[in-house]
């Protein structure tokens, strides 16, 4: 049957891009492994290995920081992480490509961890933290940023614009009560999501750009500078040593006095001797 109205199109929610899936399945899988080894062992074994605790951190067990970020807490913890990263994740994996995407989601994951550690240390006892809301708060974040005047509707029901609903994410992050809110994980994972957004998409940039989080890239950027800066000094040496030659030409090479001799002599071999 045709559609009533041609061009219009009702659907819950964006499609869902395979990096997304791949993570959903990946959570679902731990949270039921979760269950069945409590079940059956009688104890919380994964979350003890692989959750994330500060002491244990900082005893070597390092993977924690990145680990705990696929364990959870209860099936409404998981419910609600789960339908976050599908609905503000699979857009931004569109829009970023799977690769960058999965970088940006591993990265808050370990800052949400790294904050985690932070608070710890500085007298804040986090107990053991589960749970994949860093990425997810880091998702708002970039999402917020990226179409602040988009409408979402909250619980499905109150329309709000992007903008505002990641403000009021993030007063959540500052002000929940519960020795169970990982509120440092969430901190680190927005912080984290805001820098890495920003820096790849430029800090004055009124329109995102493609987002590529790309070591190759940014080693490549920092060679062309140096090049840049090298091909300047040359540049520069070279209207100096024109400059001390004319001097050399008409007065002598006694007229230079010690520091230009030894400029020349250096400028020679640095940049004139290749």
């Amino acid at each position: 049957m045709a559609p009533r109205y041609p061009g219009y199109e009702l659907r819950f929610g964006p499609p869902v891009v395979p990096i997304v899936r791949t993570l959903m399945i990946a959570n679902g899988i731990v949270f039921l492994l979760q269950l069945a080894t409590s079940a059956l062992l009688k104890a919380p074994v994964l979350e003890t290995s692989l959750g994330l605790t500060p002491q244990l951190v900082l005893s070597g067990w390092v993977w924690q920081l990145f680990t705990y970020a696929f364990l959870h807490g209860s099936f409404m913890h998981i419910l609600f992480n789960m339908l976050s990263l599908w609905m503000f994740g699979s857009e931004l994996a569109g829009l970023w490509g799977e690769r960058a995407f999965l970088k940006f989601y591993a990265i808050t994951a370990i800052f949400g961890g790294i904050f985690t550690l932070a608070a710890s240390l500085i007298g804040f006892p986090q107990g053991i933290v589960v749970g994949a809301s860093a990425s997810v708060y880091g998702l708002l974040v970039a999402y917020g940023f990226t179409w602040p005047n988009r409408e979402l509707l909250v619980f499905f029901i109150f329309p709000m614009r992007a903008k505002y609903f990641v403000i009021i994410a993030m007063l959540m992050v500052l002000f929940a009560q519960g020795e169970r809110v990982a509120h440092a994980a969430h901190l680190g994972g927005a912080v984290a999501g805001f820098f890495l957004l920003k820096i790849y998409t430029g800090w004055k940039s009124g329109k995102s750009a493609q987002t590529t989080w790309s070591l190759s890239r940014y080693l490549q950027k920092r060679r062309f500078m140096r090049y840049q800066k090298e091909m300047a000094a040359r540049e520069n040496a070279k209207v100096k040593v024109d400059e001390l030659l004319e001097k050399i030409s008409k007065q002598g090479m006694d007229s230079l006095s010690r520091s230009e001799k030894k400029f020349l002599n250096e400028a020679s071999q640095k940049y004139f001797n290749k």
